[in-house]
Parts: C-alpha cells; structure tokens; sequence
C-alpha cells in the first residue's frame, strides 16, 4: 500500500453478512485496496465482518454501537476515528451514520453516509417514526456525501429532508455473477424432488419482508400447483407467527423455513423462481443475486426494486400487500417455464450490465477521492487546517 494512499474507515452497526448492508462492508473490505486505498473497519466486536478484516489483515476496532443509542458508543466512536486519521469515514445505514457523525468533529468534511433503505418513517411506534426523522435532519448537516443504492431512496431521502440532494450520489448495490456450484445439493437437504417447482425467498422474519402476504399467497398457488415448495431463508421474531399462518393455511407441508447462511449459491441454483414480498426496500442483493443466478424475480414493486427488476422483461412486478396477485404471478412462473426461463436470463444480463460489484466500488471510488480531495480534512495532524 502506497504511502500516501488514502485512509478510510468503514463503519458499521451490524457485523453478519446476511444482512444486505453488512454484506456491502465485505465486499468493500475485500477490494478496496485493490483500488490504492488504506481500508480500516470499525464495528461491534465478533461476527463476521471482523473474522472477514482481521483474514484479511485490516486494522479493526470494536466499538458498542449494534444497541440503543449511547454516549458510550459516541465516544468509542470518537476514539476511533482519532486513532485511525482517517480521510473518510463511510458509515453504514443510519445506526453507525449517527454515531460517525455525533463521534467525528470533522464529519461534515469526511462522514459518507451510505442509505441502505430509507425506513425511519416507517419502523416501529408513532415517537420512533418521529423523533429518528428529526434526528437524520439535524445530523444532515454534519454529512460530506450522502450516497443512496438506489434513485427512489435518493428522493425519498429528500423528501423526507434527510438528503441533501445537492450532496447526494447514487451507487447501485453490485454482484458478480455465481460460479457454478453442485446441482441439487439445496433441493436434497430440504428432501424436494428434482421436478417440484420450487420458490425461493430469502429475508429476514420481520415486518418490512412481509412473508404473510407469501403465505397468503402460497395457500392459492398450492391449490393449482400441490407438488410446488417453497423455501424462505431467514430468522427473526416472526417465525413462529409464520410457522403457525402456514399450518392454518394447510401449506406446512409445502414450506419449508431454512436456516440463513452466507452461500446462497445452492439455493438459487436449484430453484425455479425467486420471490420477494417485501412492503420497503433498498435495493436488496438477494434481488440481484437471484438475477444473477438466471432466476426470474417475483417481487413487489417497492423502492428500488422496479430499477432493477424490468416488468415482464426481467421479472414480474406486483403491488405490495397483495396476496392474490402475488399468487397469480407465481402461478404464471411456474406454469410457463419456458417464458420464466427467458425473464432469468435477461435478469442475469442486465445484472452483467449494469449491477456488476465492480461499477459498485468504482463509484465510490470516485466518491472518497472527491471527499478526501487535497486531504485538509482533518486528518493529517491534530493541527491540520480544515477546509471550507
């Protein structure tokens, strides 16, 4: 690494890759330095996101900041960034965004916040959903760039006077297409024959992934299709809710709840279809990893999905809370696998084409050599001159 590479230090809140903005932090951990610069992690301690910087010999400090809120946290935070000097300081969704920017005094010169999906107008009570807003807005000031994955959380954000659009970028969520992994290996830990159709969805068991509706809609598709399975990767507080909504839908034997897992690799090579029936998103991998797979999407029309997702061109698109479309949908796709086929592979293509992981990291590339710029920033020396 060059002497005067640039320093940045990756934040975030949360440390298992399942989840998509986690899974964002590896991929960077793992190529930024390909791209010249000096890459340094900061975030609760164990998990995944550690194990993956100390494999790869990246500077890591552990920080209290994956619960509540805390002046504790803050510190820590502070303390961090002082002993790393770092050019940049890219936070990671809106836990670690407020503690970068509360913890960094230079934060309005060097704090990236990344949007991974807008919901502080939507999760939890009626005080959660108005004191966050009011939280993000008087941080807003205290913020270099913000960079949204997708257009629609770019003008969500604005509306909701949480980005400042003149310092806003949007950087699509990438993949890289699948190497090839053994057929069948999914379809026989979860004893479904080689001809069943099977649906794949993966998300956590909470209120934003919305499986009721899937079930709902799983209970139409089992009538017309009774051999057909389908599979839903996640955990979460729900699952019991879940679980009980499929025995009274008489579908249990048609579900089946599959521990998540970092490779994903054998899930989408054995199914027929990926299913998502999301109410808000970000732009999700999963969404992008099934494309990539060659699966033609089912998803509810949310966010940034319809920016990947091209209607009856690269998937089909339904309403969220829907379950009667969501299953007629689905029975289309499975009933016409030729024409789904055809979607997966044009998914796949766009995927090649326009949501590759190296477009993802040369974009904000781009964004940390325009924020580290002459490095004035404060984080040369403790008596460094800030810039205007």
């Amino acid at each position: 690494m060059a002497a005067d590479a640039a320093r940045i230090l990756l934040i975030a809140a949360a440390t298992s890759t399942t989840g998509g903005g986690e899974h964002h932090v590896a991929d960077l951990l793992r190529r930024l330095p390909d791209q010249g610069f000096s890459v340094s992690l900061c975030c609760p301690p164990g998990g995944d996101l550690t194990r993956l910087a100390e494999s790869l010999s990246i500077p890591v400090e552990h920080v209290p900041i994956d619960r509540g809120l805390s002046l504790s946290g803050v510190r820590a935070v502070r303390s961090a960034i002082a002993h790393g000097r770092p050019h940049v300081v890219h936070a990671h969704g809106s836990r670690a965004a407020f503690y970068a920017r509360l913890g960094d005094p230079s934060a309005a010169r060097r704090c990236v916040y990344t949007l991974h999906g807008i919901h502080v107008d939507k999760a939890g009570g009626p005080l959660r959903r108005a004191v966050l807003p009011a939280v993000e807005r008087m941080l807003r000031s205290r913020t270099a760039r913000f960079v949204c994955v997708c257009q629609a959380d770019c003008a969500k954000g604005t509306a909701l006077r949480i980005v400042d659009a003149g310092r806003a970028t949007t950087v699509y969520n990438g993949v890289e297409l699948p190497d090839p992994v053994e057929v069948g290996r999914f379809r026989g830990e979860l004893g479904v024959a080689e001809r069943a159709p099977l649906v794949l969805s993966v998300g956590r068991f909470e209120e934003p992934k919305d499986q009721r509706t899937l079930i709902e809609a799983w209970a139409r598709v089992s009538v017309r299709f009774p051999a057909a399975v389908l599979a839903i990767v996640g955990s979460g507080g729900l699952e019991d809710k879940l679980r009980d909504l499929a025995n009274e839908r008489s579908v249990a034997h048609t579900v089946r709840f599959v521990a998540p897992r970092p490779d994903l690799r054998p899930a989408y090579t054995d199914a027929d279809i990926f299913a998502l029936s999301s109410l808000w998103e970000g732009l999700p991998y999963v969404v992008l990893e099934a494309m990539a797979s060659g699966l033609p999407v089912v998803s509810t029309a949310v966010d940034g999905i319809p920016e990947a997702v091209a209607d009856r061109r690269t998937g089909l698109l339904v309403p969220p809370s829907d379950p009667r479309t969501l299953a007629e949908a689905l029975m289309w796709a499975i009933s016409e696998p030729d024409k789904a086929a055809r979607l997966g592979a044009a998914g796949r293509a766009r995927v090649e084409a326009e949501f590759g992981l190296d477009a993802m990291v040369e974009g904000l590339a781009a964004v940390y050599r325009e924020v580290a710029g002459g490095r004035d920033n404060g984080a040369e020396t403790p008596s460094s001159t800030p810039s205007g």
